[in-house]
């Protein structure tokens, strides 16, 4: 049987995650479907990349990124899935 540690750390990533968005200026419905969407390691390099910047704005490089990322893999950009998604 698996240890529960994995799952742990994967937890604690993820709450990570969520405060350092939630301290940029995301609201918790945004931060909550950012982090149900996407993989944490993902999130966890544009973060990084970010904070690396150092930008003015960090939550509009952020969603760039995030854009970036997601129409590189065949998805459609964060802002258009949202508005998909409450339709």
């Amino acid at each position: 049987m698996l240890s529960r540690e994995p799952t742990e750390e994967y937890w604690k990533r993820r709450k990570e995650v969520w405060s350092i968005l939630i301290e940029w200026g995301f609201g918790n419905g945004l931060v909550r479907d950012i982090n149900r969407e996407h993989p944490v390691g993902v999130l966890e390099k544009i973060i990084e990349s970010t904070q690396k910047r150092k930008p003015e704005d960090p939550a509009r490089y952020f969603l760039n990124g995030l854009n970036y990322s997601r129409i590189k893999h065949g998805r459609l950009p964060l802002s258009v899935s949202l508005k998909n998604n409450k339709k």
